[in-house]
């Protein structure tokens, strides 16, 4: 409504009139001092204009409009950035697409709806960034990448964007999944903050709804990050299958052996058959390794129809698959030192797996103990014999020990009380597989249970003194570190004492290579059938790693096994290489070690050179810190991408002889927000509900006309009368047509009578 009133000067129409009166009347009296009719009018008629413009400023005529109008507010939408966004929306498409067009349109509506309405967008996950200049295309570009979803912030973060101006209401879209933790009063309180404050609270669910159980999902779990196996070997490859909505429904599973060229064989395929809807089965699975080399095992499941994630439905494990043998099983008797630091020593190395068993001395009413599926053909390449008295395995057990032995497996006696002829070996089958004659005459050593046979410390075929080691015969087994063996020898801690060797057998292979200064044998190497074998007189090696030789004792251990293995060539050093972890998440930290096996001189100058190498075949340096004086070397991975990459460790010389070593891991993608592929409609509605007295209310993304529609009802019932007056000299464009109205008729008036001559 528009009407017209007057406003004097000084509030006070009386005043106005007064001048009024007094401007009239000096216009009338004063007259213009000329004769000429014409000059009189034309000056009577400029000093009338500025009288007028007087007297117009004077009564200060107002033009008034009132009106209805919102008043001013702001109106935040909230949108969810999180990795969860890029999961399936149920529509077959991901969740952030089905969220752009929900805001496209919804702010296509708004920007016409009403110039009072301050628009402002925001984007949350577990922080909040706040959009400049928002419009329906302010999310291209954006890559919903967030770890976590919090909607407490977003809420929060929302309120303080109003930057203390009144507040429309708030739009909130996303899944409404909550994977951060939630502070104070979560979600929840702040919505309560929001009603009562009179601040309604819109949400849009984006993506599908279900209860969990009806959902489908396929994960396989549980299967080992790595295997160390045998070429040509049988081996269970365990893992377990856990379903959701595909009872009675058969998963197909495959295995597959990826090399490191990238060539695929399919291992085996099974099918896993549900029983409930929420099902977990374990699997074990035959399969043959193949040729030696890395490979990668996938164990992945065929993905099903109506699944939301199926980044779940392969597990892969690291496989190093090994020439030959290279299982040992070593049986003792009497838990010494000598074990300890023997079994230390061979786990160093990757392609050596030892398997221990011990049989205690007070278990002797129950020999002999049943070992025979552990003495089948081709379960194990080598085996150790520790201080055991013959009858704990029992004389059809050496039987079958001596036809391994006989087929190719190797085997190794170590000295002890009860080793050789005093734990009754020169009756067993085991006599004619050593190398060494054994003596019937030497009674057996004393055995719990049996008080016929003779104490540890009085039996004749012991050495109970100390026994320097020297060299008897140079062969590959007596090699040690640095260039003078026999000085290597004679400068390790002497033995605690040691069996009593006859004499060696006269045959072919048969040979003494190491002996005591007054020469006894210590150590006989001898061949049985198509098997090698070794007898060691002393059982206090383990002395070695104290006196800080523990790099010779690896040597001469390893030595030992590869040569009973028929694996002996030792021309090349090759680096040791492992890492804590093989599989681990983007947050996890692994560990890695690499060492040389045998540190000499040559060797101690490596240098030491780490690279990271992904999929893509790019390689990046990493740091690493060198420990043991040069024959170590220690680092860290982390805070890479997910993916598959390859860890290479090498001496980095251009000349070096020392192959580099390398192994494959893979970091996974273990994200909160991408574990659950439902999105929870449900709790986005109670948020909004708890404004419901003010307006708060859930809408679907299809439905941005209704929300858009509700958001004007309000905006109308915010209005408020609206007054604006337009009066005459308050701008500066009237009060300039006032002034230069008054200034122009004034200065004509004056131009003209001084050009007229008149006073």
């Amino acid at each position: 409504m528009t009407s017209l009133s007057l406003e004097p000067m000084f509030d006070s129409i009386v005043v106005a009139i007064a001048a009024a009166i007094a401007v009239l009347t000096v216009l009338w009296i004063v007259t213009p001092p000329t004769t000429s009719p014409q000059q009189r009018w034309i000056l009577f008629a400029l000093r009338s204009l500025a009288a007028l413009v007087l007297l117009l400023a004077a009564f200060r005529p107002t033009l008034v409009r009132s009106d209805r109008r919102p008043a001013d507010a702001s109106l935040i939408v909230a949108i969810d950035s999180s990795r969860s966004m890029t999961l399936s929306d149920g529509r077959g498409n991901d969740r952030w697409s089905q969220q752009r067009k929900a805001y496209s349109d919804l702010i296509s509506g708004l920007i016409s709806l009403d110039e009072t309405l301050s628009i402002k967008v925001l984007t949350y996950d577990s922080k909040t960034r706040l959009i400049e200049s928002p419009s329906p295309e302010s999310l291209e570009g954006i890559v919903p990448d967030g770890e976590l979803t919090d909607l407490e912030v977003a809420a929060t973060a929302s309120i303080e964007a109003a930057g203390g101006q009144p507040i429309a209401g708030i739009v909130m879209m996303g899944d409404g999944t909550q994977t951060a933790t939630a502070q104070g009063g979560g979600p929840l309180g702040v919505a309560q903050t929001l009603n009562s404050i009179g601040i309604p609270l819109w949400t849009i669910p984006i993506g599908p709804s279900g209860d969990v159980s009806t959902s489908r999902d396929v994960v396989i779990e549980s299967l080992p990050e790595s295997f160390s196996l045998y070429a040509g070997n049988q081996v269970e490859i365990p893992f377990s299958v856990s379903t959701r909505g595909l009872a009675g429904i058969s998963v197909p599973i495959e295995l597959t052996w990826i090399a490191q060229d990238g060539r695929k064989v399919v291992a085996a395929q099974r099918n896993v058959l549900p029983e409930k809807a929420l099902d977990s089965v374990a699997v074990s699975i035959p399969t043959t390794t193949p040729p030696p080399g890395s490979y990668r095992l996938v164990v992945e499941a065929k993905a099903q129809n109506g699944e939301l994630i199926t980044t779940n439905n392969l597990q892969i494990a690291f496989v190093d698959v090994r020439e030959g043998g290279g299982r040992i099983l070593y049986f003792e008797g009497q838990p010494r030192l000598e074990q300890k630091y023997l079994r230390r020593s061979l786990a160093q190395f990757p392609d050596l797996d030892i398997t221990y068993q011990w049989i205690p001395r007070d278990t002797s009413p129950s020999w002999p103990i049943d070992f025979a599926p552990q003495l089948k053909r081709g379960r194990f390449d080598a085996f150790i014999l520790g201080d055991l008295d013959a009858s704990a395995l029992g004389d059809a057990q050496l039987q079958l020990l001596s036809e391994r032995v006989a087929e190719g497996a190797g085997l190794v006696t170590l000295g002890g009380y009860h080793a050789y002829e005093p734990g009754g070996y020169a009756t067993s089958p085991l006599a004619e597989v050593l190398p060494i004659k054994l003596d019937t005459s030497i009674p057996r050593a004393l055995v719990v249970g049996s008080d016929s046979l003779i104490a540890d410390d009085s039996n004749p075929g012991q050495v109970t003194n100390e026994i320097a080691i020297q060299i008897a015969k140079p062969h590959l087994l007596t090699r040690l570190l640095g260039d003078d063996d026999t000085r290597t020898w004679l400068s390790l801690p002497p033995q605690l004492g040691a069996n009593r060797f006859t004499h060696p057998k006269i045959a072919p292979g048969v040979e003494v290579l190491l002996e005591s200064p007054d020469k006894n044998p210590l150590l006989v190497i001898g061949e049985y059938g198509r098997g090698r074998t070794a007898a060691i007189a002393f059982d206090s090696t383990w002395r070695w790693w104290p006196a800080g030789q523990n790099e010779i004792h690896r040597r001469f251990w390893r030595q030992l096994i590869l040569w009973l293995l028929n694996r002996d060539t030792t021309a090349e050093d090759t680096i040791a290489l492992q890492m804590d972890t093989r599989r681990f998440p983007t947050t996890a930290v692994s560990e890695f070690q690499a060492s040389l096996p045998y540190a000499d001189e040559a060797t101690l100058d490596v240098l030491w050179v780490a690279e990271l190498i992904d999929e893509s075949g790019a390689s990046k340096s990493l740091e690493t810190i060198i420990q043991d004086g040069g024959n170590r070397v220690t680092g860290r991975v982390v805070d890479i991408a997910p993916g598959l990459y390859r860890l290479r460790v090498s001496d980095g010389a251009p000349t070096s002889k020392i192959a580099p070593a390398e192994i494959g891991f893979q970091v996974v993608d273990q994200s909160r927000e991408l574990e659950q592929p439902i999105a929870d409609p449900v709790y986005l509605k109670q948020l909004a509900e708890v404004t419901s007295s003010h307006g708060g209310a859930a809408f679907e993304p299809d439905d941005m006309s209704l929300l858009i529609d509700e958001i004007a009802k309000r905006r109308r019932r915010a209005e408020v009368p609206v007054i604006e007056k337009l009066r005459l000299g308050d701008g500066p464009i009237s009060g300039w047509i006032v002034f230069l109205l008054f200034a122009g008729a004034m200065t004509s008036e004056w131009i003209l009578r001084r050009k007229w001559s008149l006073p």
